[in-house]
C-alpha cells in the first residue's frame, strides 16, 4: 500500500506536467468520449450477416479556452482529492488492523473510505455532463448522429456499499470484543 501511495504523488505530478504543457502550449486539445450511434452502422460485410457498431468514439481537435483549462484542472484535482482520500484512509485502516481490527477509529476509516470511493460516482456523472457540452458545443446537430453515454459510477457505488457492509462487520466485532472485555 505504501507504494501506491508514493506513485500516486509521482502520477500526480507527471500528470500535471502533461495537463500544463497541453492546455498552455498548444492552440487546439484532442478531446474524445465514447457515444452511442443512433443507428448501427454494418461496418463491414461478413457472409450471412454483418457486423453492427453501436458504440463509437468521438475524436475532436478543439480550440482551447479558459473555461476548458479551468474545467480540466478542476476535474483532475477533485479526482486526486477522491483518490488520496480513499488511498489515505486505506493505509490507515491497515496501519491500525495490525494492532486490533476492531477498533472505533479503523471503523471511522472505513467510512471514509467508502465515503471517498462513493463520491467517484457523481465525479463520473458531472464528468459526463461537462462532455456533453463539449459535444453539444462543437458538433451541430449531434442528437440526430449519436447520443452520449452517460456514466453514472454504479461501480463505485457497489464498491462503497461492499465497504459499509464490512463497516458493520467490524463495528460487530467492537461490540462482541468489548462484551468479552466486559465478561472476563
Amino acid at each position: 500500500m505504501e507504494f501506491c501511495w508514493y506513485a500516486n504523488f509521482a502520477l500526480i505530478a507527471l500528470a500535471v506536467y502533461f495537463l500544463c504543457r497541453t492546455l498552455f502550449g498548444e492552440q487546439e486539445v484532442d478531446f474524445s468520449t465514447l457515444v452511442r450511434l443512433n443507428a448501427p452502422l454494418s461496418a463491414m460485410p461478413v457472409t450471412g450477416g454483418a457486423i453492427e457498431a453501436q458504440q463509437a468514439t468521438l475524436k475532436l481537435r478543439i480550440p482551447t479556452s479558459l473555461f476548458q483549462q479551468v474545467t480540466a484542472f478542476a476535474f483532475f484535482f477533485l479526482f486526486e482529492f477522491l483518490i488520496i482520500g480513499a488511498i489515505y484512509n486505506i493505509r490507515r485502516v491497515l496501519r491500525i488492523v495490525q494492532q486490533s481490527p476492531f477498533t472505533g477509529e479503523a471503523i471511522r476509516r472505513l467510512r471514509y473510505t467508502a465515503l471517498f470511493i462513493g463520491l467517484l460516482a457523481p465525479y463520473n456523472f458531472l464528468l459526463s455532463v461537462a462532455q456533453a457540452e463539449v459535444v453539444h458545443a462543437y458538433v451541430p446537430q449531434a442528437e440526430q448522429a449519436f447520443r452520449m453515454t452517460w456514466n453514472f459510477g454504479l461501480p463505485y457505488i457497489a464498491v462503497a456499499a461492499v465497504i459499509y457492509i464490512i463497516v458493520d462487520v467490524f463495528r460487530y466485532g467492537m461490540q462482541l470484543q468489548q462484551e468479552n472485555e466486559a465478561f472476563v
